[in-house]
């Protein structure tokens, strides 16, 4: 395992171009969903706003998805010189494209089966929840939605007088569901992880690549258990790092930095791992035409 992770490591540093594509991505949704929140007041606006965030998502996912896959297959190409992989690294973004036109449906696919399994798992947290934590008396939700609207308070001063009105008793039950909603989203989590990279290596089918991806997983299960709860951990101690970044602008600004590093380093550990783990050699598609392979070969004949 600590070899996988350090492998993972390396191609993430030597191939950092991976991050462009996610950063910009990134500033691109915020953007678009601040422009939406102001804009959109009526319900065909509304779903037009959700289909070209869907669209947007899947454009993404398909291109950045299948360039992580090229940066993996780099990785295995022996250059001579610094300048020839440097030049391959560079000629990675220009594959986004064909991932897109290869996997767009594919993700689009994904993304509506996620948002079906994300209400499952809300169904699920709320029956198992109100079964074995329960539920909020009538006065405590009273009183909660009248701190929500009370007026002349900014959202931070909402939420400090929130916390502030919690009793021991309900910081405990708060505590539970939160708890709950995180094992339940883990789960299912764990579950999906290696459906991304199913899509990319083997089956464009989305529903098809979902079902192989879980039997592969509990082929593997423990193997898969254990990068998971790396990828958990690791994730968890920089969230919770993260919430103590907001009282400094530059503790911010660095957070955000190792965060959307950590978030390449996930996905490229999570390709390499299923490469290694299903004999995917994440060699060059034989189905991809031959100047793709000259541009990750870093206009190697040029050279000689």
């Amino acid at each position: 395992m600590l070899k996988l992770l350090n492998q993972a490591l390396k191609i993430t540093n030597d191939n950092i171009i991976l991050a462009i594509p996610l950063i910009i991505f990134m500033w691109v949704i915020n953007f678009y969903s601040l422009f939406s929140k102001y804009t959109v007041d009526s319900f065909p606006e509304f779903l037009l706003a959700s289909v070209t965030i869907l669209f947007m998502v899947g454009a993404f996912c398909a291109g950045w998805f299948y360039m992580i896959k090229e940066g993996i297959s780099l990785s295995k190409k022996v250059f001579v010189l610094d300048e020839d992989r440097a030049k391959a690294t560079l000629n990675l973004i220009k594959l986004i494209p064909t991932g897109i036109g290869k996997y767009f449906l594919s993700f689009v696919g994904m993304y509506v089966i996620l948002f079906l399994i994300q209400v499952i798992v809300a169904f699920v947290v709320y029956v198992v929840g109100v079964k074995t934590i329960g539920v909020l008396d009538a006065s405590s939700v009273q009183h909660f939605q009248a701190i929500a609207t009370e007026q002349g308070q900014s959202s931070d001063q909402a939420m400090m007088s929130f916390v502030d009105s919690l009793s021991i008793d309900q910081i405990i039950f708060f505590g539970k569901w939160s708890m709950l909603f995180v094992f339940v989203s883990s789960a299912a989590f764990f579950l999906i992880m290696l459906w991304f990279p199913e899509i990319i290596y083997q089956s464009q089918n989305p529903i098809l690549a979902l079902g192989r991806s879980i039997i592969k997983l509990f082929k593997t299960f423990f193997k898969s258990l254990n990068l998971f709860l790396v990828m958990w951990i690791i994730g968890f101690i920089l969230l919770f790092v993260n919430t103590f970044a907001f009282i400094n602008p530059v503790a911010y600004l660095i957070m955000s930095i190792i965060l959307f590093y950590y978030s390449v380093y996930v996905v490229v550990l999570l390709f390499l791992y299923y490469d290694k783990t299903f004999n995917c050699d994440a060699q060059i598609d034989e189905n991809i035409p031959s100047h793709e392979n000259n541009l990750l070969d870093g206009d190697e004949s040029e050279d000689e």
